[in-house]
């Protein structure tokens, strides 16, 4: 009996494992509602987006897309994201900027690196705006919306 009940707890430990890793995983792909510019293009972003990651894509209707990657962050320093536009299979142009954050500071308890602050970006000619912004588990989540109307 003895044995069986360590088979049937290694069962169920292992099925709650399993159970985890599939909501991680979900949670690592899942999609968030993509935003339509005045142009046409569709911006898509996925939440919880790790070191080299996709995290985002604009699709744009003559067949060129932007896609943004996280590159990480160093310790104390800020995040990168890479943006690659594309065309075909051409590199049309890429660059990288980093994401906000606060400057470190040293204190008789050591040095405190800062941490990631919300950060926005105005795209579409300000119609659109992409924000980024660190997750507790150290990952990105990009979000776009539409800015509201100009009065």
């Amino acid at each position: 009996m003895h044995i069986q009940q360590r088979i049937l707890r290694l069962s169920i430990l292992g099925a709650m494992a399993w159970l985890t890793l599939s909501a991680v995983t979900l949670a690592a792909n899942e999609s968030i509602p993509p935003v339509t510019f005045s142009d046409g293009a569709i911006a898509t972003a996925w939440s919880h987006c790790g070191d080299t990651d996709l995290c985002a894509t604009i699709q744009y209707t003559d067949g060129e897309k932007v896609s943004i990657y996280s590159e990480g962050a160093a310790l104390c320093q800020p995040y990168l994201l890479h943006f690659v536009r594309t065309s075909g299979d051409k590199t049309v142009y890429e660059y990288s900027r980093t994401i906000n954050h606060s400057i470190p500071t040293t204190s008789l308890l050591g040095v405190n690196c800062g941490r990631s602050l919300a950060t926005q970006m105005v795209l579409d000619h300000g119609l659109v705006h992409m924000t980024v912004v660190e997750e507790h588990d150290g990952t990105l989540t990009i979000t776009f919306s539409v800015a509201q109307p100009r009065t």
